[in-house]
């Protein structure tokens, strides 16, 4: 399939879902709108290459993983560690706390719906967006809480996990974030939740802020 022909599959199967009445939204559906608009922007090159040789190429000199690295052990401990992280102005870990490239190669991409009909999205299309949402969640998080006592509470996640081959995620978690002498904030403050043998990372950092 080209990538062309996957533009129209993505943008189609956006319009049909948003044109059927359906319970809300999957977080796959969400990542469809997110890699339609990237393709309506002029995002995807012509190619006539399957998806396996995208994923091929994209995974050449990624070094092979099979866990989660610096990850959390629970959401929990997650979530106070971004807060902590946040406070500390400490970029360095807000990023070791994301997904990774070659973990997003090796363990996440090929069991996500995005990668099979009627996405098919490439995985450097995916990454891409990721990327791009993360940057801007946490440099809007930093600069408006970085240098200040932080403090996460209240995190709930009332979304069923998305079980997808041995991932489980978990998107759409609430949480309270406040700081003495700012505003305190709430909701959806950051992106999906990935666990995998019981070890946890942030697929993203995008937020709705």
């Amino acid at each position: 399939m080209s990538l062309h022909t996957t533009s129209r599959s993505l943008l189609s199967a956006f319009l049909l879902l948003a044109c059927t009445e359906k319970p809300a939204p999957s977080p796959a559906d969400e990542q469809a709108k997110h890699v339609a608009e990237v393709v309506a922007a002029g995002g995807v090159v012509d190619s006539i290459l399957p998806i396996a040789e995208h994923l091929r190429r994209f995974r050449t000199e990624l070094p092979k993983t099979d866990s989660l690295q610096h990850a959390s052990t629970s959401r929990e401990a997650l979530v106070s560690r971004w807060a902590a992280a946040i406070a500390a102005n400490d970029t360095a870990d807000l990023n070791a706390m994301i997904m990774n490239r070659a973990e997003f190669a090796w363990l996440y991409y090929e069991a996500s719906p995005m990668s099979k009909p009627p996405y098919e999205a490439p995985p450097e299309l995916l990454w891409g967006q990721l990327l791009a949402s993360s940057n801007k969640g946490a440099t809007q998080l930093v600069n408006r809480f970085g240098g200040s006592r932080v403090k996460a509470s209240g995190l709930r996640c009332p979304t069923p996990p998305d079980t997808q081959g041995t991932n489980v995620l978990t998107s759409k978690c609430e949480v309270r974030l406040a700081a003495p002498g700012k505003q305190t904030v709430e909701g959806v403050l950051f992106g999906t939740i990935i666990e995998r043998g019981g070890r946890f990372k942030f697929v993203g950092l995008s937020t709705n802020l």
